[in-house]
């Protein structure tokens, strides 16, 4: 399911530098933002605002720890501040701080009983949760109020597509849409949330044309090409490296394409009472991108790998054989993992990459992923994926499991146990009954992942066939195999 913008809107002092800043902030220029905030800290170092601005802009760059630590002495400079502690609670969801963030959108309800994002935060954490019921209970007073505020419509939409009360869903999306002084963003998150309620509703040309509408709103993107890794990390070169000397076992990758199944194996296998899971980790993703691939010597390597092991067993418990990372684009970094955690090992998801493209039109993916905007660059995401991946079984020793999508859903059992066996469990039959863990899920698939398996996500491309000839063309023009079933 899409997902509503992460941060609150942070409201500066009226200075020059400040005001910058926030300008920066709000036309979605994070970098300027974070500079700039940084810089007129430097005059204000205690200014809540200026901090809140530093770190609501440093979550959005993907560093939820440090924005973590700015916006708790935002908080400490004006603890009564709701829309701070608003951003506190989102960034200790990223951060998967269940029990703190519930604490604090207590504290921001305790301050405004009725301010609509601490409402709709709530309801969404109860709904990740699986307590349908009680995130009812929370939008109930302002949706049968008649409420037009568009971010509790939402809220009510996106509760709706989990419980499938299809009609009553797409009657907040339409509502909230109704209104003029939409903001862009939020009228993208209500289009895709409509075009998923669509699509639950059988309405399959609606649905698309919903989901086409968002994405004009912003350029398409581009994809990742393929041979710049390829030729950063060759045969020659990562024979030069060697591998670091702590093997360890516990890292367990999950990787592949968004939409290709990654949350349902993370799910089933978290169940297992060995296994814990970071779920979407920047860790390795961060670790890559603060050095250079051209200046990771050896040494580098495992000093990085020994950050990325201590992030996992920052995890472990005393029973913890395997930790899972399902970041699905850390398929990117395994040049790197080689080396930096030579006992790690790796499930590739693979799916249908029609389904899989489709998936991704589909998905409100904000900044990132901005391939997913236009299918046939969806397309090219997806061929250059596997060019990746086909590079890194011809070079590394990393042990690399391929998972099909269709045949975990046809058939659980074998895969699961498959699963198990290359990651050294034994089998526990609860990897079956996931469903039933009760563990918090923030992905885009977290209501999905709430049901037992279900076979109706198979070949959905046929239910846009007239619509999707472009992706599959280039797909095909791309080299790669589509089943023929």
């Amino acid at each position: 399911m899409p997902r509503r913008p992460a941060q609150s809107r942070p409201a500066p002092p009226p200075s020059p530098v400040a005001a910058r800043a926030v300008r920066a902030y709000e036309s979605g220029d994070n970098r300027a933002a974070l500079a700039l905030a940084t810089q007129a800290l430097q005059t204000h170092p205690r200014n809540a605002d200026l901090l809140h601005l530093q770190g609501s802009a440093m979550a959005r760059l993907g560093n939820p720890v440090e924005a973590l630590a700015k916006l708790l002495l935002a908080d400490k400079a004006q603890p009564m501040n709701p829309a701070i502690l608003l951003s506190i609670a989102q960034t200790q969801r990223t951060l998967q701080r269940f029990d703190d963030m519930n604490t604090t959108i207590e504290r921001v309800l305790y301050l405004a009983p009725t301010l609509p994002q601490a409402l709709s935060l709530k309801a969404q954490s109860l709904r990740e949760q699986g307590r349908y019921d009680d995130a009812a209970r929370v939008l109930a007073p302002a949706i049968e109020g008649g409420t037009d505020d568009p971010i509790l419509l939402m809220a009510h939409a996106e509760l709706c597509a989990a419980t499938r009360d299809t009609d009553a869903g797409i009657a907040s999306c339409e509502r909230a849409l109704a209104r003029e002084d939409l903001r862009p963003n939020v009228r993208r998150f209500a289009l895709f949330t409509l075009g998923a309620l669509l699509d639950h509703a059988k309405r399959y040309d609606d649905a698309f044309d919903v989901c086409a509408r968002a994405n004009a709103m912003l350029e398409p993107g581009k994809a990742t090409p393929a041979q710049p890794i390829i030729d950063a990390w060759s045969a020659d070169r990562l024979a030069r490296m060697s591998p670091a000397p702590d093997a360890s076992d516990l890292p367990l990758l999950i990787v592949g394409m968004p939409r290709s199944g990654t949350t349902l194996i993370e799910q089933m296998l978290a169940a297992h009472p060995r296994v814990e899971t970071v779920g979407e980790s920047h860790a390795l993703p961060d670790l890559a991108r603060a050095i250079p691939s051209e200046q990771i010597t050896s040494g580098v390597a495992a000093s990085l790998g020994q950050r990325y092991l201590g992030a996992l067993r920052a995890a472990a418990g005393d029973d913890t054989a395997r930790v899972l990372d399902k970041m699905p684009g850390n398929y990117l970094h395994l040049g790197l993992l080689s080396r930096a955690c030579p006992g790690a090992r790796v499930i590739h998801a693979r799916r249908d990459p029609r389904d899989v493209c489709l998936s991704c039109y589909f998905q409100n993916f904000g900044a990132a992923h901005s391939y997913s905007r236009d299918l046939a660059l969806c397309a090219a995401q997806y061929a250059e994926h596997l060019k990746i991946m086909d590079h890194w079984r011809a070079v590394l020793a990393l042990p690399v499991l391929n998972v099909r999508y269709e045949d975990v859903v046809s058939d659980p059992e074998p895969r699961v146990r498959a699963m198990l066996d290359f990651a050294g469990l034994e089998f526990d039959d609860a990897c079956l009954r996931h469903h039933e863990s009760g563990r918090t899920v923030t992905t885009r698939s977290s209501d999905q992942v709430r049901r037992p398996v279900y076979r109706s996500s198979l070949a959905r491309w046929r239910r846009y066939e007239n619509h999707i000839q472009p992706m599959t063309d280039a797909l095909r023009a791309a080299g790669v195999q589509l089943p023929e079933n």
